[in-house]
């Protein structure tokens, strides 16, 4: 091989490089929520609640959040999470993790948990089954894309003069930079959204391609808090099946 074909051999293995490097690290970008079985996120945090003597306690936990299965029915996608964050709400902070559901339907992600999760994964695994009327404006949880100021709900919240009862995307900025082992160094962006009610109110940072990065619940009567931060983070980068 003469001198001339080698460098631009050389040349063209350079950019193949570049531009394998640069498909390999676009996927966990271009999915918002992570929902690959294996994927897992740790946190630390610290869970308020009120003993049967009517005294707050408080007790300083490590949680597990984990993707355990991924379902497609047609064009919709959903995932088994195990260890969602508001297994914690109302508890001493020693709950068992509990199974709900994450439901991907276009740019819309729905949150199915408690007496719900298991038909709604009886009518997923059905092939033939529509899923007419299996969640609602009422279970979204992410719409995406995120912008701040934006708010999603069902029509009775979208209604409302103010911003109860309905997500909403309370702040938004460019330079989240991790010290969350598994997450590379590097500017992300963060979002953090709002849900409000008379008796309560959730918290959450959302980062694209990581998830949500803190969590914080709260009561405004009876003591209930829970609130998380990611530690660690574990992208499984096998396929779905």
């Amino acid at each position: 091989m003469n001198r001339f074909f080698f460098r631009h051999y050389c040349i063209a293995l350079l950019f193949l490089g570049f531009g394998i490097a640069a498909f390999s690290a676009r996927p966990a970008a271009e999915h918002p929520f992570p929902m690959t079985p294996g994927t897992y996120w740790t946190y630390h945090g610290t869970v308020r609640w009120t003993s049967d003597t009517n005294r707050a306690s408080e007790t300083k936990l490590t949680w597990r959040m984990e993707i355990r299965r991924f379902i497609q029915h047609g064009n919709i996608s959903a995932a088994v999470i195990s260890g969602f964050p508001s297994d914690l709400n109302w508890s001493d902070g020693h709950p068992e993790p509990s199974d709900s559901l994450l439901v991907e339907s276009g740019s819309k992600f729905y949150f199915i948990s408690g007496e719900r999760t298991r038909e709604a994964l009886q009518r997923l695994e059905q092939s033939s089954d529509g899923l007419d009327g299996l969640f609602s404006d009422d279970d979204l949880i992410l719409v995406w894309p995120l912008s701040q100021g934006q708010k999603y709900c069902d029509a009775d919240g979208m209604a409302r003069p103010d911003h109860f009862y309905c997500w909403v995307v309370s702040s938004f900025r460019r330079n989240w930079s991790s010290g969350v082992v598994g997450v590379e160094h590097g500017n992300h962006d963060e979002f953090v959204l709002e849900y409000w009610t008379n008796p309560d109110n959730v918290q959450f940072a959302f980062v694209p391609g990581v998830g949500i990065t803190k969590y914080a619940y709260h009561h405004h009567g009876t003591v209930a808090d829970t609130e998380l931060q990611l530690v660690e983070f574990h992208l499984f980068l096998g396929d779905h099946k």
